[in-house]
């Protein structure tokens, strides 16, 4: 396993890199599911997240963690994570994983936005730590000042509208940044 690295300013998730078996469980009397393990040293440095963000052999996955019977946690791998990451069952795969991240920073802009509409802060507040990061990532990924400016915007109205998350975000975008080597 390779030790967890920060991002270049120091501000973003540590990424954490490690290997893991793919393995059948059976259940019920006909159903079966793939899993693999999250290792104990990895679930420690997780600090307790619920969902997992990352890549398996390159092929970018968002998926929640469960707790098993015997306390340990693993990840449910799909049809769609198996065959994107051209594994199946029995093969060992590459993860690289988002760490915690600490509560995302309101980027200045956005809070002088917010001054305008009392709405959209309103439910702003009301947003799960998720979901202010989600707007936040969109916000910063724009690669033109006048695409930061248009997003800005476009965040305060479709909060003031009721919309919880922006539309069109590609979620993987930020990750991938972050966990290519």
């Amino acid at each position: 396993m390779k030790k967890a690295r920060r991002e270049k300013n120091g501000k973003g998730p540590s990424v954490l890199r490690f290997k893991a078996l793919v393995r059948h469980l059976k259940v019920a009397k006909n159903g079966s599911l793939a899993l693999l393990d999250v290792p104990k040293v990895i679930t420690k440095k997780l600090r307790g997240m619920t969902k997992l963000e990352g890549t398996m052999n390159g092929h970018p996955f968002r998926a929640p963690l469960e707790s098993n019977a015997s306390g340990n946690v693993w990840l449910r791998v799909n049809q769609a994570m198996r065959q994107g990451a051209g594994a199946d069952v029995g093969d060992m795969v590459k993860l690289a994983i988002l760490g915690p991240e600490p509560e995302p920073t309101v980027p200045a802009d956005l809070r002088v936005a917010f001054t305008a509409s009392r709405k959209a802060k309103t439910l702003w507040k009301d947003l799960t730590q998720d979901g202010r990061r989600i707007w936040i990532r969109w916000i910063e990924s724009a690669k033109t000042p006048g695409t930061r400016a248009r997003r800005v915007r476009r965040t305060l109205e479709q909060l003031s509208s009721g919309k919880r998350r922006p539309c069109c975000v590609n979620v993987y975008e930020f990750m991938l940044d972050r966990v290519q080597e």
